[in-house]
């Protein structure tokens, strides 16, 4: 069979939101696709500052990550792209002035803001603590390096005016009715998958995605192939090649097991 190149997202894809833990079906069926010759690769949201070692652990062929403003093959960094000092002040003075929470995610580091309110975000820092990942504090008036970053808000919040402020230079994703992933333009995790298929020298009939959440779809719409786990939020259903189980029922081995991966 010819090679595929396989790009899978994390939270909600490999990694179980609520426990943390990965199936031993999904490792195994990772590594059973690339005893038969398969590529597969990280294609996350989560800077790679914040993947944990139960991911790292598992042999992938590489990784995009930041939506693809970072991207890794085979340990070797091929590209990485931060935002440049004038988007960075307006990006951290946008925050202060609308008074969101924030975390900005970048390669080594991340920087959550100030007086953090939103009950997931502060979560979120909490677990990050827990893992002992790089992260830092930023005030109003800092300059600190990111690539991209995300942002929680209340009912009281001027999110449009917020969203004005930012539309030309990034890709406002929303991830929930309070929650908002923001990638700089033109990076995603397509073209992330297309700078793969570029630097190895496939087609993009070779590919196929796997994921579960709003900010798969690039990828997913993208792709040769897609899947949507079953936990997926349904608006991916009408979008993919292919709906496999959930996360917990061996969602990834009955999705390579469906295109004759393994």
């Amino acid at each position: 069979m010819q090679t595929k190149l396989i790009f899978f997202d994390i939270d909600g894809t490999l990694m179980d939101e609520k426990t943390g833990t990965i199936p031993p079906s999904t490792i195994q069926a990772i590594l059973q696709a690339q005893a038969n010759g398969h590529l597969c690769f990280i294609n996350t949201g989560r800077p790679f500052s914040t993947i944990h070692s139960s991911i790292t652990d598992i042999p992938f062929d590489g990784y995009i990550c930041g939506c693809g403003t970072y991207i890794q093959y085979h340990n070797q960094t091929l590209f990485h792209t931060q935002l440049n000092s004038k988007l960075r002040h307006k990006v951290i003075q946008s925050i202060y002035q609308y008074q969101v929470d924030a975390v900005l995610e970048g390669k080594n580091d991340v920087y959550f803001s100030k007086n953090l309110k939103h009950p997931f975000i502060k979560n979120m820092k909490n677990n990050y603590m827990k893992h002992h990942f790089p992260l830092h504090t930023f005030q109003d008036n800092e300059d600190i390096p990111f690539d991209k970053f995300a942002v929680w808000y209340s009912q009281e919040t001027a999110i449009e005016d917020f969203k004005l402020a930012l539309q030309d230079h990034f890709h406002i994703i929303q991830r929930d009715t309070d929650f908002l992933e923001i990638v700089p333009l033109p990076y995603s995790k397509a073209s992330g998958i297309q700078y793969i298929i570029d630097h190895l020298g496939y087609t993009i009939e070779d590919t196929i995605s796997i994921g579960d959440s709003t900010n798969d779809l690039p990828m997913l719409k993208y792709t040769h192939d897609s899947v949507a786990m079953g936990n997926s939020n349904p608006q991916l259903f009408s979008k993919v090649s292919y709906i496999t189980t959930d996360i917990n029922n061996d969602g990834i081995l009955n999705a390579l097991k469906h295109f004759h991966i393994i």
